[in-house]
């Protein structure tokens, strides 16, 4: 499976949050929406968790002074 954007992870979790929110939905459906919201929350935390990384390597690299 391919990784999904962060948009789209985003987009993913709306949209189960709104269906979570329906009037209508049945106790099984809220179960199996919160499991998904849950793997889809996994996802974007692993995301910032990468895009963190990145920003304190590049603060790192940035402060370091070069060797001469």
């Amino acid at each position: 499976m391919a990784k999904q954007s962060y948009k789209t992870l985003q987009a993913q979790l709306d949209a189960v949050l709104t269906e979570m929110q329906s009037d209508d939905i049945d106790v099984e459906r809220a179960l199996e929406l919160y499991a998904d919201g849950q793997k889809i929350l996994a996802e974007l935390e692993a995301y910032l968790k990468t895009a963190e990384n990145k920003v304190q390597k590049i603060k790192a690299d940035w402060t370091t002074p070069a060797a001469s």
